[in-house]
């Protein structure tokens, strides 16, 4: 893997900051679908948001992108496969904590590994989405909050830190991923709450 990452960082590195970017998309769209290419997307974000420091952004925005696509292409397969395609994969009792977890957590359920960084599992969370049937937009929203978060705070310690920036990453991220799930959960359960505040008031307003 490693021989692979030195690779793709020589090659994205000579394409150059247009070229890298869809370079990057590939790369993050084969990693989210139907390739396993642990951290080398991440480590590629680092590289050349260090290299060409004023792309930045827009590698953040292809590898949100590239990944999200090759989610929808996994999720995609998951739906139209059914749940027989996970009984072949995944052992019953993985599976029932699996459904009871999308029953009550729904698109949080993919927010969460989404944020996390490797070696937490992803795309059994991807897949299960599809065939627990999460709609397609629920679920592309989860996800691109989800790389959307990690990608971002990837560029921004790539522009800040240089190359020192991947071992701080690897030191203190998880803790950014779980602050930022709280986050999100924070919002959402506002959000649900505002909704059921202005449910007795509209049924008031209609007598």
């Amino acid at each position: 893997m490693a021989r692979i990452t030195a690779y793709l960082k020589v090659v994205l590195g000579h394409l150059g900051g247009l070229g890298g970017g869809f370079g990057l998309f590939f790369v993050a769209f084969c990693d989210s679908s139907f390739l396993s290419l642990p951290e080398i997307n991440d480590v590629l974000i680092f590289y050349l948001c260090t290299k060409f420091k004023e792309r930045a952004w827009y590698f953040v925005l292809m590898a949100t992108l590239g990944s999200t696509c090759g989610c929808v292409a996994l999720y995609s397969l998951g739906r139209f496969q059914g749940y027989g395609f996970l009984r072949r994969r995944y052992s019953a009792e993985r599976l029932s904590k699996l459904t009871r977890t999308f029953e009550r957590f729904g698109m949080f359920t993919v927010i969460a590994p989404a944020l996390l960084p490797p070696p937490c599992p992803f795309k059994i969370f991807v897949l299960s989405a599809g065939v627990f049937g999460l709609s397609y937009g629920r679920f592309i929203t989860a996800v691109l909050i989800g790389r959307g978060f990690r990608y971002t705070i990837e560029g921004v310690m790539a522009v800040r830190y240089g190359d020192r920036a991947l071992d701080y990453f690897h030191a203190h991220y998880p803790k950014m991923a779980l602050v930022a799930l709280a986050v999100v959960v924070g919002v959402a359960l506002v959000y649900l709450g505002l909704l059921i505040v202005r449910r007795p008031l509209r049924k008031g307003t209609l007598s």
